[in-house]
């Protein structure tokens, strides 16, 4: 099981002023992070859950603009400045998190000038997917972006088993539902992956590899430049 890599590379000190408030959550899917509009009351940290970043249009419409796993956490640099969240968040993967008091990482923050520069590192990283998912939406096709969140999950979860459903995908896509059932039933056609009810098994991740964009390994490239691990590592 993954550790979130956030708590394991703070320094001793650190690490002992936010010990004490950190308590271990267990996530189901869909479970509410965060609200659009709202104030971020506690930092999120997943183990070995996946949370899903969420914009939501006026009409309803919602398009995902990056995933969040134990490469890092939400709410990190709310701690910093303005506790509002713009964007919706949630468990897309079921699992375990640690959950930290807005508070008591902002405190910590003002006592520990290291603290600052780690968070500022780990939010950094969460704003380079954010910037580069926002690019692959727009510019690449729906298959390519399929195969990229596929391959980060995989990664993200250290398992070829990655518990979602179709409707998931629609969203974290920002297509039909209709769009994403042709794309898994062409990629499972091609010996890619393998669906299953709520979940879909990765067969062959090196296939996933030579269809998926640039932005992938621009994304895993973009979190190692800032915090000097990239979530690939776990796959291997």
């Amino acid at each position: 099981m993954p550790e979130n890599r956030f708590l394991s590379t703070l320094d001793r000190a650190d690490a002992a002023r936010l010990g004490p408030a950190l308590r271990l959550r267990t996530l189901k899917r869909d479970d509410l992070v965060a609200s659009e509009g709202r104030p971020v009351e506690r930092v999120m940290l997943p183990v070995n859950c996946i949370l899903s970043v969420i914009a939501v249009l006026r009409d309803g419409r919602e398009v995902e603009t990056r995933t969040i796993g134990f490469e890092g956490g939400y709410g990190l640099l709310h701690a910093l400045g303005s506790p509002i969240s713009y964007e919706r968040v949630i468990a897309q993967v079921p699992g375990d998190a640690y959950e930290l008091p807005l508070a008591a990482l902002a405190q910590a923050a003002q006592a520990s000038p290291s603290l600052v520069n780690h968070i500022v590192s780990f939010a950094q990283a969460s704003l380079i997917q954010s910037a580069q998912t926002t690019a692959c939406n727009a510019i690449h096709g729906a298959e390519q972006r399929m195969c990229r969140w596929l391959l980060m999950s995989q990664d993200r979860l250290g398992s070829d088993i990655l518990p979602l459903t179709q409707e998931h995908l629609s969203i974290m896509l920002g297509v039909q539902r209709t769009t994403v059932t042709a794309i898994a039933k062409d990629l499972q056609g091609r010996g890619l992956i393998a669906n299953g009810r709520g979940r879909i098994r990765i067969v062959d991740r090196e296939g996933l590899k030579r269809i998926v964009c640039e932005c992938y390994e621009a994304l895993e490239d973009g979190v190692a430049q800032m915090v000097g691990f990239s979530p690939a590592e776990q796959a291997g």
